[in-house]
């Protein structure tokens, strides 16, 4: 039951970034201006999420092995 929350919470953290992107509404300021202009925003999103990606995978063995470890020690 854990896995699919933690699951549910790792596509979010994972998509956010471009939503809030997609989402963006109001007078442009000067950070949208560069990383549109440059394009590098693509990029910025992409580390960001390769990197949530990552961390999420890494906690997912993480709550693996410690239920392996629960397992046997009862």
């Amino acid at each position: 039951m854990m896995r699919n929350g933690s699951a549910r919470l790792l596509l979010l953290l994972a998509l956010l970034p471009a939503w809030t992107a997609a989402h963006a509404q109001g007078e442009p300021d000067w950070l949208v201006d560069t990383l549109y202009g440059s394009g590098k925003i693509n990029t910025v999103i992409t580390v960001v999420s390769v990197i949530l990606l990552g961390i999420g995978l890494w906690l997912f063995r993480l709550d693996r092995r410690i239920a392996r470890m629960e397992k046997r020690t009862k």
